[in-house]
């Protein structure tokens, strides 16, 4: 008998990569969309000069995330200065986020010099490390876009832009590839597709986009990579999704709750909260508790969970069940007001799981509680129809098991973290290995 060949799953990378950093872009207006521009200008600038289909496409998946180690509000909108002071404070920690994932490692270089000058060549290396040209195309392309002045009208302002661009040539910016820019630029349609609602669209329909197909532990090694975007944002959420995973498959277990695909309980944990990307980190982080303000926007995070995995096949039921893991059983919860015959079992023990491990874990305003005490306060939201008695009754039941699962998980996603804060120390960036928050037994 011949062995049975993996079965793969097919991802479209640059959809998914972009909706995730489009999601990253809503946290401040001034940001709407920048990653979708600098991708299209970095794309238009790549072909006019001339560069193969595959790196090309390199290009275009490093551009949708180039800014993705930018964890905090003010390290995103200090990258909108044109001469970027610290870059490193977005650039390292994007590098070591992405280089976990081997395919993406050759992306994760590009991600870390895309701020370097080229100095009239001198920007061929850094620190002794060779930079990629492609680093140097994201930068100008990045520099081009936060030019851009949403107040004025687009084709009055391109010629400023230009001549702005054209005087770093040489120094900030490779001669070569700013000629090119100044070649692409010569239509008035380079700009309107540039601030076009669907310049996203644009892209996909002009530039080569290949998919990949992953076999099962390629496609987990990738969603852990969007779990530490996830959660990596702040030391008091660093280890949550891991621990929702673990919980919702201990409760799948004993449940007998079997989807199609026995990962997807799983990788709806890790990913349950992607839309959280929407939270600023300054939010995250509070100390004196939220506002009516900080509830509003913390409120929008299980519909983006949706919206960002929506369109990717085989995440129907995830995107579906992490959408809905605040809602409850008698309507109360949000986004959508669900009462408890529209919320399917997978969502079910996604809330149940989410709301025992974030009970156990310390947040800014609060320490975590105990497993007792946590199963104690699950028993009484069960009891108010607020979570599926069911599933906290195996809480309840089995909990020295479930909460050595969760334990171990985080855990071991503690340990992640203090590498990546490592890694970045390391690489020079300002974070250091005290900002990880305990994991509670």
């Amino acid at each position: 008998m011949q062995p049975q060949a993996k079965q793969k799953t097919h991802i479209e990378l640059y959809p998914l990569l972009s909706s995730i950093t489009s999601t990253t872009d809503l946290i401040s207006k001034i940001l709407v969309d920048h990653h979708k521009k600098v991708t299209f200008v970095a794309a238009t600038i790549g072909e006019a000069l001339g560069l193969d289909e595959h790196s090309l496409r390199r290009l275009i998946l490093a551009a949708a995330v180039h800014d993705i180690g930018g964890l905090t509000i003010g390290t995103r909108l200090a990258s909108f200065e044109f001469e970027v002071v610290n870059p490193e404070h977005h650039t390292l920690p994007g590098y070591a986020l992405m280089a976990g994932f081997e395919p993406f490692r050759d992306l994760a270089r590009i991600i870390r010099f895309h701020h370097v000058y080229w100095q009239n060549g001198q920007g061929l290396l850094d620190n002794g490390e060779e930079v990629p040209l492609l680093s140097h195309i994201i930068h100008l392309s990045d520099r081009i876009v936060v030019r851009l002045d949403p107040n004025r009208e687009i084709l009055s302002q391109m010629t400023d832009i230009v001549e702005r661009i054209t005087t770093g040539a040489g120094d900030m910016f490779v001669p070569e590839q700013v000629e090119a820019f100044r070649e692409v630029t010569a239509t008035e349609a380079f700009w309107l597709d540039l601030i076009s609602p669907s310049v996203s669209t644009i892209v996909q329909e002009r530039f080569p986009l290949a998919g990949m197909e992953l076999d099962r532990s390629e496609l987990l090694a990738l969603v852990e990579i969007f779990r530490r975007v996830i959660d990596f944002r702040s030391r008091f959420t660093a280890t949550h999704s891991s621990g929702v995973a673990a919980v919702a498959v201990a409760l799948a277990d004993y449940s007998g709750f079997q989807p199609d695909d026995p990962d997807k309980i799983k990788i709806a944990g890790l990913l349950h909260d992607i839309g959280k990307l929407v939270v600023p980190a300054e939010i995250l982080e509070k100390h004196h508790g939220l506002n009516h303000d900080d509830f509003a926007v913390i409120y929008k995070h299980p519909y983006f969970s949706a919206e960002i995995l929506r369109d990717i096949d085989g995440f129907e039921d995830i995107g579906h069940w992490g959408a809905l893991h605040h809602e409850r059983l008698d309507g109360s919860g949000y986004p959508y007001r669900k009462m408890a015959a529209d919320i399917p079992q997978g969502a079910r023990i996604i809330a149940v799981a989410d709301t025992f491990t974030a009970l156990m874990e310390d947040r800014p305003y609060r320490c975590g509680v105990s497993a007792a005490d946590t199963a104690r306060i699950m028993w009484n939201m069960a009891a108010y129809q607020k979570l599926d008695e069911d599933l906290v009754t195996l809480i309840c039941d089995k909990l020295e098991d479930i909460n050595g699962r969760r334990y171990q998980a985080q855990s071991g996603a503690d340990q992640t973290h203090r590498q990546f804060l490592e890694d970045c120390r390391l690489l020079g960036n300002y974070m250091t290995t005290d900002d990880s928050c305990p994991v509670r037994r």
